[in-house]
């Protein structure tokens, strides 16, 4: 039992290594396939048997997609769906009193914070993974970023650097949190069949069950729902 439970552990860490070494899925599936048939032969843990799952995935040769692919695919749409919920969050506000927008560099410098931490993810996502608490330490970051933005916001046009409509903001980051969601719910979809993890022995996919689906495509639509959510509470608060 702790021998299955010290293998699981490892091929999940191969995974993870080979997925972010943009390896496609269909080569996942076989390396697992083959490694698991050579320790059935050999009943020796994956870990003496292979060594660690990072260096293991590190020796292997597979193509792998551009190196900077997944940030034209994933990344840049996400900080752009992040960038219009920010915005529409500052203009939900002011809609629903019949104000004006007012904005000033500080809540600038606030609100750009979690944007520019999405847009070096790259850098850092390594880290992200493989430890929780700098992932957890960047959402506390955007978390407080964002309270801040909400306190140092100008309450007088005199203090605002800007003051505009916040109609043509709300309308049209709203549009464009619409069209990403719509944008990535058929991307993700067409993705799901193409770069699926196959047992080439069983046939079997890994990570396609119902759950998993709906997790994909709730987040895909996780800005629109919020904005949804913060539009209602600002009606219900005005």
């Amino acid at each position: 039992m702790m021998q299955q439970t010290s293998d699981k552990k490892w091929f999940d860490e191969l995974v993870v290594e080979l997925r972010l070494r943009q390896v496609h899925g269909s080569a996942i599936g076989d390396t697992v396939a083959s490694a698991r048939e050579l320790l059935r032969d050999t009943g020796q843990p994956a870990e003496e048997a292979f060594g660690p799952a990072r260096d293991y995935a590190a020796a292997l040769e597979f193509p792998a997609a551009p190196g900077h692919d997944w940030v034209r695919q994933a990344l840049w749409p996400s900080l752009l769906g992040l960038l219009a919920f920010l915005l529409f969050n500052q203009a939900v506000t002011a809609w629903t009193q019949q104000e004006l927008l007012l904005v000033s560099p500080a809540q600038l410098a606030l609100l750009a914070t979690p944007v520019v931490l999405v847009a070096l993810l790259p850098l850092y996502l390594d880290a992200v993974v493989r430890r929780l608490w700098v992932g957890i330490a960047i959402a506390a970051i955007c978390a407080v970023a964002g309270v801040l933005s909400a306190v140092v916001a100008p309450t007088q046009p005199s203090d605002a650097w800007l003051a505009i409509d916040p109609s043509p903001w709300l309308i049209g980051t709203a549009l464009v949190m619409v069209v990403l969601s719509v944008r990535n719910t058929v991307r993700s979809s067409r993705a799901a069949d193409d770069d699926e993890i196959i047992d080439p022995l069983s046939g079997t996919t890994a990570g396609t069950g119902a759950g998993a689906r709906i997790l994909v495509h709730v987040t895909n639509w996780l800005f629109p729902v919020l904005a949804l959510a913060m539009l209602g509470l600002a009606l219900a608060l005005r």
